[in-house]
């Protein structure tokens, strides 16, 4: 028998081997389907983390934010103990099956120009979020047996796990793309008060995306039905009612078969004698503020006195006051003598009450304390024709003879009448009911305001107006409810403020405490009458803590400075190390998402802006 019929023989008699004792090696019923297995935790394994090792011909099917279920399997019964969620953290990282990866072998041959590629696998670290028992899943109380079977999640059971099947009654809108599987659609409640309603932040370096995601979710959330109002700093969003041009965008929204569209039902809300940053808008508005609006303590921060006087300013906000009910300017009827009982001037000024009025005030004090009062002239929209009573009020209070601090309050007076930020009737206020219609998109554009103190006060007041007409009509539905009606749904608000780092830094709300206080209010209240912040920023090291913690929600694009991500690792639940390590890293578009309705955090590719933004490249 030569060695060809040796070799023949000898396979002849270990194939009838293999067949008496079952034939070739066959998977076990439980690990079939399986791209991975669990191994033995290697030192340095943290809780909550898993290795799994990935066959060389699954490596192409496993990656970072990939979700898996790992069914744990007991070692010597090869039974299923429980079954674990968890999402593919870091890797896989190829690995030789039998060599280091830098045994001399492989260095030598590839330094040479050889190819020398052994059997090799893969290597990676998963993430274990959850549990599965009896269909719920709960944190997980264990970890995975060694050498338990990995499984990939398939496309229905990845969006139940992450809690991405939106009921129809809560109005899901498309944010974009699962970022591991690039066919699962991320949606996001319009209409549900525990996500929206609970306030979002969207952080991130320029150029990260962040205007893409503002523009689409404005679009998006008015198509649900919800009022949306932005505060349009640069004026970046005035042109959102026309179609993009942007090529870059064009390519972006036919690859994900989606269409240009401008935004319908824009309404554009400018300050009067500003200039509006797109005068082609086809629904403008002039508006300006109200001073009776404001609040005296409110004033005195936006105006930077000093302590001295700010204790001028509000003696002579008092005197102002006590003059108007005097003279019956207001209260002047017996209904407006028991609305006058129910001020409360932490959060609102006197009805009637001008920056003219003020003035006249300010000055004539000024008048008495050198000796000219006998002069004193009050102005249109002032104390005209009521000088007598105004000075007999200012003798009666003996007010301080410090006509330096008197001075400056008159100074920074004038300089904020001649803003014109003010209206001097009913006609020229900015009417917030307009901007509660389902549906509407309000943009105020702020652009041509250089100072940031008028900025701040425009959007404060703003805000007020609108937690206080959502107030009346949350108070309106509850009276009808308690009558046996069925009470009138309430508009869903959604009111984006740009640029949130100038209006709500630490420095301001360190100098505007007051100001601050009002937007907590509406934050703490906003949930119950749909009322929801979003707070836009490319400087999130300027935004306090105190801002952080009225945030449930996030959408974070690329952020590269190490303080700001060590400050949101203390915020954001549920994100890896690996992870926050790739934050400085996403690509135009990316964030990573952390919503109230999602079981844990993930990684989207936002969908491109539908509509033309002034300031895109």
């Amino acid at each position: 028998m030569n060695a060809a019929d040796k070799i023949t023989d000898a396979s002849e008699r270990l194939e009838r081997t293999a067949n008496e004792n079952g034939g070739a090696y066959q998977e076990p019923e439980g690990y079939r389907g399986s791209v991975a297995r669990t191994m033995f935790d290697r030192p340095g394994s943290e809780d909550g983390t898993i290795t799994i090792l990935v066959p060389e011909h699954q490596i192409g099917n496993v990656s970072r934010e990939a979700y898996v279920r790992i069914d744990s399997m007991h070692p010597r019964t090869n039974t299923v103990e429980a079954q674990y969620l968890g999402v593919v953290g870091s890797g896989p990282f190829a690995e030789p099956d039998a060599l280091g990866a830098n045994a001399p072998t492989l260095v030598v041959a590839a330094a040479h120009g050889a190819v020398l590629t052994p059997k090799y696998h893969g290597i990676a670290h998963v993430e274990v979020f959850g549990e599965k028992v009896d269909g719920v899943v709960i944190p997980p109380l264990k970890r995975p047996c060694p050498n338990s079977p990995v499984f990939l999640l398939g496309q229905e059971d990845t969006k139940a796990v992450l809690g991405l099947d939106v009921a129809a009654e809560d109005k899901p809108v498309r944010l974009g793309l699962l970022g591991s599987v690039s066919s699962i659609s991320v949606e996001v409640p319009a209409a549900k008060k525990s996500v929206l309603y609970k306030h979002v932040a969207i952080l991130g370096t320029t150029g990260g995306g962040k205007s893409t995601t503002v523009s689409g979710s404005i679009m998006n959330f008015a198509g649900a039905g919800n009022a949306v109002v932005v505060f349009d700093i640069e004026g970046e969003y005035t042109t959102m009612n026309e179609p993009t041009q942007n090529p870059h965008m064009l390519a972006a929204l036919k690859k994900r078969g989606l269409s240009e569209a401008g935004a319908p039902k824009t309404r554009l809300f400018y300050l009067s004698g500003r200039t509006s940053a797109n005068p082609r808008h086809p629904d403008k508005r002039e508006f300006k503020i109200a001073f009776d609006d404001l609040s005296p303590y409110v004033l005195a921060e936006v105006l930077d006195l000093s302590e001295p006087q700010e204790r001028r300013l509000l003696e002579a906000y008092d005197i102002c006051r006590i003059t108007m009910e005097r003279e019956k300017i207001y209260p002047a009827t017996p209904e407006e003598h028991a609305e006058a009982l129910e001020i409360d001037e932490l959060q609102r000024g006197w009805p009637r009450m001008t920056i003219e009025k003020m003035i006249d005030v300010v000055a004539a004090a000024i008048d008495m304390i050198e000796g000219g009062a006998n002069g004193f002239k009050g102005r249109v929209n002032g104390f005209r024709d009521h000088e007598t009573v105004l000075l007999q009020t200012l003798n009666a209070r003996k007010i301080e003879k410090d006509s330096r601090s008197w001075k400056a309050i008159a100074k920074r007076l004038w300089r904020m009448k001649s803003a014109g930020v003010f209206a001097n009737g009913q006609q020229e206020r900015i009417r917030v009911d307009d901007m509660l219609e389902p549906g509407r998109i309000s943009i105020v554009d702020l652009s041509d305001m250089d100072a940031p103190y008028l900025r701040n006060l425009v959007i404060a007041q703003i805000l007020r107006l609108l937690q206080s007409r959502q107030d009346d009509r949350y108070a309106e539905r509850e009276e009808q409810v308690r009558k046996g009606a069925e009470g009138k749904p309430l508009t869903r608000v959604n009111i984006f403020i740009e640029e949130a780092h100038e209006f709500l830094s630490a420095q301001r709300i360190k100098q505007m405490p007051n100001l601050f206080d009002q937007v907590a209010r509406i934050a703490r209240r906003g949930r119950k009458r749909y009322l929801g912040l979003v707070f836009v920023t490319q400087l999130p090291s300027h935004l306090p803590d105190e801002v952080l913690g009225l945030v449930n929600n996030w959408i974070l694009h690329k952020l590269t400075d190490g303080g700001v991500v060590n400050r949101l690792k203390k915020v954001v639940p549920g994100v890896n190390e690996a992870t926050w390590r790739s934050l400085p890293n996403l690509a135009p578009g990316q964030a990573l998402c952390s919503l109230t309705h999602l079981t844990r955090p993930v990684m989207v590719a936002i969908d491109p802006s539908p509509c033309q933004l002034r300031m895109v490249d």
